[in-house]
């Protein structure tokens, strides 16, 4: 009797044809067969629990810092430069401590500013702006006035484009205004609070009418550093006075999993001749369980299906040349 192992269990195959060299356990001098495995019916899910087919739903979170400024307006106000051309690099820190509400590494995707609860400017600003995020060792009290001292091994340039600033002044939770002047990530940004203190390189020029936005004086979880003469300037001028109380929006990390609703068996065959397929979930027992009871060749190669069972342990199949009887 002759028989043939898989080499690796089926959990471990990808959609396309997967030929395993199969051994004979009882003549390894004997030229061997190979096994064939196809796992078809690939779909792909965002979760599974006991067998069924579970859709979850990922939400994006929300994050203001200062955190006690979410409902309540600022304790400042800052008025972006009327008319132009200006070029301005800026670098703002947010304390890591602020973004507790995270449930992990999260994705930013944008992040916004708001007016003044009190009307002031409104805009239109145009703006050409470079924006880099980075996950800093700096503290927020340790911001260096080297601008490349600040920057996080993880640099990533998220938005380089150009933006029209304005503002319709429209009423937010609380006394606050609502976050409508926004800055997009087109490069998502991978954040882990855990990693580091968040940071933001700003390379702008710009012109057009001021802007008056909500910020907040002498709150220890943010701080900026300016130099209003260069966008491509290579140390600040200035600490500002203040800070952009900032919403910042971040989207979970995908979850995704593959799962594999059926496993085809293939070996190379000889018509007319009987086979049985077993199988097994571990390799350090001898205990082999029948899958079919007997499969009569019909070809040069017989397949048969085994569908796969959600939470189920892996499995090993071996094929036996046997004088069964088909029923």
């Amino acid at each position: 009797m002759k028989t043939n192992y898989l080499s690796a269990p089926v959990t471990t195959l990808n959609p396309s044809l997967v030929v395993i060299a199969a051994w004979d356990r009882r003549s390894p001098s004997t030229p061997q067969k190979k096994t064939k495995v196809r796992g078809v019916g690939f779909a792909f899910l965002l979760a599974a629990l006991l067998g069924s087919c579970v859709m979850t739903q990922l939400h994006a979170q929300v994050v203001v810092v200062p955190n006690a400024q979410a409902t309540n307006d600022g304790n400042g106000s800052g008025t972006t430069v009327s008319g132009g051309p200006t070029s301005v690099r800026a670098m703002r820190i947010f304390d890591a401590s602020q973004f507790a509400a995270l449930s992990g590494p999260s994705l930013l995707t944008q992040f916004a500013w708001r007016p003044d609860r009190i009307l002031g400017q409104s805009g239109p600003h145009s703006v050409n702006l470079r924006i880099y995020a980075s996950t800093t060792t700096r503290s927020v009290a340790g911001l260096s006035m080297t601008f490349a001292d600040n920057l996080g091994a993880d640099n990533t340039l998220v938005f380089n484009g150009t933006l029209n600033w304005a503002t319709g002044n429209l009423p937010g939770p609380g006394n606050t205004r609502q976050f409508d002047i926004v800055f997009p990530c087109t490069t998502p940004f991978l954040y882990d609070p855990a990693a580091g203190n968040l940071l933001f390189d700003t390379q702008l020029s710009g012109n057009g009418q001021s802007i008056t936005i909500d910020t907040v004086v002498g709150n220890p979880t943010a701080r900026e550093i300016v130099n209003t003469t260069s966008s491509t300037a290579v140390t600040a001028a200035f600490v500002a006075p203040f800070v952009q109380v900032t919403q910042f929006t971040f989207e979970p990390l995908p979850l995704v999993t593959i799962r594999v609703s059926q496993v085809e068996v293939c070996w190379n065959s000889i018509s007319n001749l009987t086979y049985q397929v077993q199988y097994r979930s571990e390799l350090t027992t001898n205990v082999w369980t029948s899958l079919v009871a007997c499969v009569r060749a019909t070809g040069s190669t017989s397949c048969i299906f085994d569908p796969v069972v959600v939470g189920q342990p892996q499995r090993f199949y071996r094929v036996d040349l046997t004088n069964c009887v088909p029923q």
